[in-house]
C-alpha cells in the first residue's frame, strides 16, 4: 500500500475503535502532537511502540511496521532560508497532525490569524542549551452551518 492509503487505513481503524491521539499517546508514553504526526507518516515510533499502538488499533503485522519505519517528508514546501524552512518543516511534519488534534478538541474549524498573536522566548534546556520557544495562540473560529 502508498503511504495514504496506509494512512486512511490506520485513521479508520481508529476511529471504529474511538481511541483518540492522546490515549495513543498515553500507551506509549508520547507527546499527542508526535503521535499524531507518526499516524500522518511525519514521525516514527520504535518498534516495540508500535506494536501496542498496532494492537490498540487491531493492525496488520505490515500496517504495524509502518509505524516504526522512518518518514520520507516530502510533501511540502521548501524554501533557502534556513530559519524560514524549518519553519516550513514543522507545518510539514506536524501541520497535519496539530489540524487533526484541533478538531479533536474544539470541532470543526480553524485558528484565526486575524485575532492572533504569536509569541518567541528563549529559554534554557535541560542540558543548559538555548530554545527557542514559538507560541501561536489564534481564536478558534467553527466552520459556519447554513
Amino acid at each position: 500500500m502508498e503511504a495514504k492509503q496506509v494512512r486512511d487505513v490506520i485513521k479508520a481503524k481508529r476511529l471504529a475503535k474511538k481511541i483518540t491521539i492522546a490515549k495513543l499517546a498515553k500507551l506509549v508514553d508520547k507527546n499527542p502532537t508526535f503521535v499524531a504526526a507518526v499516524l500522518n507518516g511525519n514521525q516514527r515510533l520504535l518498534p516495540a511502540e508500535a506494536k501496542k499502538v498496532g494492537k490498540a488499533l487491531g493492525l496488520d503485522k505490515a500496517t504495524t511496521e509502518w509505524l516504526a519505519k522512518c518518514p520520507v517528508r516530502e510533501d511540502f514546501p521548501n524554501t533557502t532560508d534556513p530559519f524560514k524552512y524549518r519553519l516550513l518543516e514543522i507545518i510539514g511534519v506536524y501541520g497535519d497532525a496539530l489540524r487533526e488534534m484541533a478538531n479533536e478538541m474544539f470541532g470543526d474549524g480553524i485558528m484565526s490569524a486575524i485575532d492572533f498573536t504569536i509569541d518567541m522566548d528563549r529559554t534554557v534546556g535541560n542540558h543548559g542549551e538555548a530554545r527557542c520557544k514559538i507560541t501561536l495562540n489564534g481564536k478558534w473560529l467553527e466552520y459556519k452551518r447554513f
